[in-house]
């Protein structure tokens, strides 16, 4: 059987960990499973006080390549200057320590303590991210050319990120827990 894909692999691990790390810290959360379709980009459905409303959680884990920052996601392209990028109520990313991460196989060695978790409300979130891209699409490439937003790895400094880091009480105070 061939191994899996770093996207696929990494992306199930994040969600995994953080439904894990939900109700872990009390708040009732559930994969949306197949139903992803009908929830505007959300990975975790958790439980509020309201029968009738829910929180919608996005999870985008990879692995921060600069050092001191985090990881937040892949541009789409020139559409992300535009419209939001994140649809959900709150984003967790999840940032994997790059030596595990890069290894792309993982025996059972892949813990908690190999991954760092912000948790992010979703206007929070989308500013930092526009922020960011707009920083990053604006430095000059070495060779003065501009860069592509296509698939270009958007980072976020460690310190603007801190009081997002396990931030699980943000999302515990919208839940029902």
């Amino acid at each position: 059987m061939p191994g899996l894909r770093k996207s696929n692999s990494h992306g199930k691990i994040g969600e995994a960990a953080v439904y894990a790390k939900c109700w872990m810290h009390g708040i009732p959360a559930y994969f949306t499973g197949g139903l992803r379709n009908n929830f505007a980009g959300s990975d975790l459905i958790v439980e509020t006080k309201s029968q009738r409303a829910k929180l919608w959680v996005q999870v985008k884990t990879g692995a921060p390549i600069l050092k001191d920052h985090v990881y937040l996601t892949q541009c789409a392209g020139d559409r992300d200057l535009d419209v939001p990028k994140f649809e959900s109520d709150f984003v967790v990313f999840v940032n994997l320590d790059t030596h595990p991460a890069l290894k792309h196989t993982h025996a059972g060695e892949l813990g908690f303590e190999h991954l760092s978790f912000y948790i992010v409300p979703a206007e929070d979130a989308n500013s930092l991210y526009l922020r960011e891209l707009v920083h990053w699409h604006n430095k000059p490439k070495r060779d003065g050319g501009v860069r592509k937003l296509g698939n270009m790895a958007v980072h976020i400094s460690a310190s603007e990120m801190a009081r997002y880091r396990d931030a699980w009480s943000l999302l515990k105070a919208r839940s029902a827990a």
